[in-house]
């Protein structure tokens, strides 16, 4: 009889996520906290309406981001693309890795830093939104100032549900 691993790698995606918080200078996450599913969030101007899948970490003690993704279509173009918001404190000199579950890793540079955090956009190819849509983890690796790798763990339940919803 197979063993139900799934206790074990949510606990393991916390200590990695507590890792990684603790490396960048972050206050450390909840562990309790049960991954959330992607949502849609939609703006307008009263005549055309922008909407994006969006997916969240939210540090429960401080309430502070530890990374937002959007997803959306590109208003001029209609091209997929994801924007990633991450903390500050990353090692800027090299690109970051994204990849789902054990997939082949792509390797993005960081576009710019505000207060706010850096920002990272890339286009939403096919391999990458094919993968999104049936994987179970986006896995985001970043270096710290010491070159040391941190890898955010992403949940995409929910995805490509939302991506769909967004594109409309």
């Amino acid at each position: 009889m197979a063993s139900d691993n799934r206790p074990a790698r949510a606990s393991m995606r916390g200590l990695l996520l507590i890792a990684a918080t603790a490396l960048l200078g972050l206050p450390v996450m909840a562990q309790d906290a049960a991954p959330s599913a992607w949502r849609v969030e939609c703006s307008g101007d009263g005549k055309t309406l922008d909407c994006r899948a969006v997916q969240q970490m939210i540090n429960r003690e401080d309430k502070q981001l530890v990374i937002q993704l959007i997803a959306r279509l590109a208003p001029d173009t209609r091209a997929p693309a994801l924007a990633l918001q991450l903390p500050l404190g990353i090692n800027l000199a090299e690109p970051i890795q994204i990849n789902v579950d054990n997939g082949m890793a792509e390797k993005v540079p960081v576009q710019t830093c505000t207060a706010a955090g850096c920002f990272v956009t890339l286009p939403l190819k096919d391999p990458l939104l094919a993968a999104m849509r049936t994987g179970a983890t986006l896995k985001i690796a970043v270096q710290d100032a010491n070159t040391r790798t941190i890898t955010i763990e992403v949940p995409l339940l929910g995805f490509g549900l939302a991506f769909d919803k967004a594109a409309k």
